[in-house]
């Protein structure tokens, strides 16, 4: 009866089909709050290397918009030995830390470029100085302690 009824006015049939296409992007924000969250995902998976899965230290400085060098020097690592091997076994536990800074970074901010531009500010809680500076000077744990007190909403 409800049928016939909408059937006989096009402007409710035009109303109908509104709501329903509503209701299917609802039903996929529901569906993404409800099951996205709980799926297993790599984040930023652009900085590994597809053969053996590790962080690759040359794809994490291109995202960091820095030279591999000064990586490597800000990181305490030989740079001929990254440059050879950018993602050895070795490097992870150093590159692990920043990696999760980033991690964190991208999904506050989304785009590259404003990680960059968030990266590259100076921070009061840091005594002034750029996450990008504390990290490439070996004390990434310092920002990523900011940043995953503001992940937890917990103020640094």
């Amino acid at each position: 009866m409800m049928t016939a009824a909408i059937a006989a006015r096009p402007d409710l049939q035009e109303q109908v089909g509104e709501l329903k296409i509503q209701l299917l992007a609802v039903q996929e924000q529901l569906d993404t709050l409800l099951h996205g969250h709980g799926r297993l995902q790599v984040m930023l998976p652009e900085l590994h290397d597809p053969a053996n899965g590790r962080i690759d230290a040359g794809k994490l400085a291109v995202y960091l918009g820095v030279p591999l060098k000064r990586l490597a020097e800000g990181l305490a690592l030989n740079y001929k030995a990254i440059h050879r091997n950018p993602a050895a076994e070795g490097l992870q536990s150093r590159l692990q830390p920043m990696k999760r800074c980033l991690e964190i970074l991208h999904e506050f901010f989304g785009k590259p470029e404003t990680v960059r531009v968030w990266l590259n500010t100076p921070h009061p809680d840091l005594d002034g100085r750029t996450a990008l500076e504390m990290m490439l000077a070996n004390h990434p744990a310092a920002v990523l302690r900011i940043l995953e007190n503001a992940a937890a909403g917990v103020p640094v």
